[in-house]
């Protein structure tokens, strides 16, 4: 075993990382750390991914905000409050603890935020990290070699080539944010849910030019490899063309006002180019756009392309008739929840849109840009959509009682133990069949809609029939009358 891992481990048992002080200085000396080497942390990114500036600087900034987040959120008199409120007679019913252990397998997108997001959250839940990088060639991975080791306690962090022994594994919080396979319900193994998929719906309510101007940015910033860009657009037939013109207009704009030429990586894109190239041979989809980006119309929803994770700058857009065949025809046939879902349409539409749509996160009438920052959320717990992480995915709930039950279950304890006067078999009986409260709900004295239809129908019948029954009978019993009167003559 690794000597660095089991100094962490060492330092789990003593409990190391659990005072909050140590907490709060450890997230200080990361933090100085990384902004006392901002430019060279910064020229790394850049060489590395040949993103934009803006893409960098964008980059860099959230993931120091994550780590000032997660610093404020320590609060050193509220914690002292809190662990001695059993000492006061008082329950800590919130009351979490450090998982101890995590192991952090980052991403390749946005690489430094993918790392110091998770990292802050861990530290500020009282966690020791060991940070897995492998030997690359990457300049990012190189300045971190050089700056996390000197500015964090070696008993509580630690960089390592990789992490395979099963034992450790069992026994640690897993951050894994490149597999490709389903996120695990497990609450300690936080994959990313990659896999799955982001679809938006623009309805013919919605604002087509903002549609398409926050659409194609998602798409395309970040050289298109986020886990939350668009994998594909259902947009309303009544403004297909319109949001076409509008896609192809913000893209170009977007990619005139960059003088620097971005890289993608040509492996992960490989097979949305196959898919497409594919559709087109096909016939079941036409693309158009540039050498920097592609603009896909999809004439058949069965084509691979309208059913894959798209990476690179592909924009898969294909037709809905309505809001029911946004929800049932498309998204009903994915195997697994959204990892997103953007929907633009009025209010009343997009609600209906969210609540139909299974997703971890629906966002209506907006893609937020930080979302495009950093690894796909771990489907197992509740999405965080500012940082990624948060403190509570790196502890346990450990509450504390101190205070009394109250009567309602204190009156079992009266029950079984049978020294209390007046607490019997039959009185606890008649509590436990005491009706429940009203809902509150209004009678539902009122007709129905089939109610209302019957009674207008069988009234509208008799306001025909009964006139034509009185005449029927009048002209009968008058012509039967006469004819009597005659054979009487």
């Amino acid at each position: 075993m690794d000597a660095a891992i089991e100094r962490l481990q060492d330092a789990v048992v003593d409990g190391r990382a659990e005072t909050l002080r140590f907490r709060q200085n450890e997230l200080h000396k990361l933090h100085l750390a990384l902004r006392t080497k901002a430019g060279e942390i910064c020229a790394a990114m850049t060489q590395d991914t040949g993103a934009s500036a803006a893409e960098v600087e964008a980059e860099f900034y959230l993931g120091m905000e994550a780590i000032r987040h997660f610093y404020e959120g320590l609060n050193f008199q509220k914690s002292l409050e809190d662990e001695y409120a059993v000492a006061r007679g008082k329950d800590y019913a919130h009351r979490r603890v450090g998982h101890g252990l995590v192991v952090l397998r980052p991403t390749s997108h946005t690489r430094f935020f993918s790392i110091v997001s998770p990292l802050a959250a861990a530290l500020s839940a009282a966690c020791c990290v060991a940070l897995e990088l492998q030997d690359t060639l990457l300049n990012l991975d190189a300045a971190l070699r050089q700056i996390l080791p000197q500015a964090l306690d070696q008993n509580v962090f630690c960089i390592t080539t990789t992490v395979s022994d099963p034992t450790i594994l069992a026994s640690a919080i897993l951050v894994d944010q490149t597999t490709s396979s389903s996120a695990s319900s497990l609450t300690t193994q936080l994959k990313s849910a990659n896999s799955h998929r982001v679809i938006v719906v623009v309805d013919r309510t919605a604002d087509v030019d903002a549609a398409a101007r926050a659409i194609t940015a998602a798409r395309f910033a970040f050289g298109g490899m986020s886990p939350y860009a668009p994998d594909l657009v259902l947009v309303n037939e009544y403004v297909k063309r319109e949001f076409f013109e509008a896609c192809s207009r913000y893209a170009t704009l977007s990619f005139a006002r960059e003088t620097a030429v971005k890289r993608v990586d040509g492996n992960r894109t490989e097979a949305s180019r196959k898919a497409i190239q594919e559709a087109e041979e096909k016939r079941v989809a036409t693309s158009f756009g540039s050498s920097d980006f592609k603009l896909v119309d999809i004439k058949d929803r069965d084509a691979a392309i309208a059913n894959i994770k798209v990476n690179g700058r592909f924009l898969p857009i294909m037709t809905c008739t309505s809001l029911l065949d946004a929800v049932y025809n498309h998204t009903q046939s994915e195997a697994q929840p959204l990892l997103a879902g953007y929907f633009f349409a009025a209010n009343d539409a997009a609600k209906y849109l969210s609540q139909h749509m299974p997703a971890h996160i629906s966002c209506i009438n907006q893609i937020p840009r930080h979302l495009l920052v950093g690894p796909a959320a771990p489907a197992a717990h509740e999405p965080e959509l500012r940082h990624r992480y948060s403190s509570a995915m790196f502890s346990a709930p450990r509450p504390q009682f101190v205070e009394p039950q109250p009567d309602s279950f204190a009156r079992v304890d009266s029950l079984l133990d049978g020294d209390v006067p007046g607490v019997t078999a039959q009185s606890v009986r008649a509590l436990a069949t005491k009706p429940l409260a009203p809902t509150g709900q209004p009678r539902n004295d009122y007709m129905g809609f089939f109610e209302v239809g019957f009674f207008t129908g069988f009234g509208i019948t008799l306001s025909v029939v009964l006139p034509l029954v009185g005449y029927g009978t009048y002209f009968l019993g008058r012509r039967g009358l006469e004819y009597a009167m005659r054979m009487r003559a």
